[in-house]
Order: structure tokens, then C-alpha cells, then sequence
């Protein structure tokens, strides 16, 4: 990988930490999911700039290029963001039925009372 392609992706890997830190400071983005944005801009900040881990990963996927490793890397990583993000979204969903249950048996509550 070219120095100038190495520059690029650190410098976008900076710009995405400070954009994840503001987001975490104007609490829009949870700390949990902050600090698995970050250990992933590092991972590949690192992975990028250090040519011998470059290498070693180039050759532990089987890869002929490095970026055909990163690539591989970054599918992987979007892949397991994306089954993190389904079971957050399915937690959501099963609250938010127990939340419609419980006040539908409130409601009916209400109703038997101002019955009698």
C-alpha cells in the first residue's frame, strides 16, 4: 500500500474518531457501541500503517493483495455490526410488546373501575 493511501485512510480513521467522540459527548450515540466504532477505527488505522501486521494478515486470510485482506476484514466486521444491530433492534421490539401489553391491561383496568 502506497504512503499516500496510508495517509488518507489514518486521516479519515481521525476524522471518524472525533465525529464517534462528538456524537458520544452530544449523547447521541451510546458508549458501548462508541467504543466498538473506535476499536475498529484503531484496528484498522493500525492495521494499515504497521506493513509486518499488514503482511501477517495478508497471508492468514490467503489473500494476494493486502487490500483484498482488508477488504475481507471489513465485511467481516460490517457483517458482525449488522448481527449486533439485529439483536438490539429485537430487544426493542420485544419491550416494546411487553410496554403495548402492560398498558392494554391498565387501560382495561381503568375501564372495569369506572364501570362500577
Amino acid at each position: 500500500m502506497s504512503l499516500h493511501g496510508i495517509l488518507i485512510i489514518d486521516l479519515l480513521g481521525l476524522v471518524f474518531a472525533v465525529w464517534i467522540l462528538n456524537l458520544v459527548r452530544t449523547q447521541r450515540l451510546h458508549l458501548g457501541y462508541a467504543l466498538l466504532w473506535l476499536a475498529a477505527v484503531a484496528g484498522a488505522m493500525l492495521l494499515v500503517s504497521a506493513a509486518p501486521l499488514r503482511a501477517l494478515v495478508t497471508r492468514a486470510v490467503g489473500a494476494l493483495f493486502p487490500a483484498s485482506a482488508l477488504a475481507l476484514l471489513a465485511f467481516a466486521f460490517i457483517f458482525f455490526v449488522l448481527i449486533l444491530f439485529s439483536v438490539q433492534m429485537s430487544a426493542l421490539t420485544r419491550r416494546q410488546s411487553e410496554l403495548v401489553k402492560a398498558l392494554a391491561r391498565e387501560a382495561m383496568r381503568e375501564d372495569e373501575r369506572s364501570d362500577d
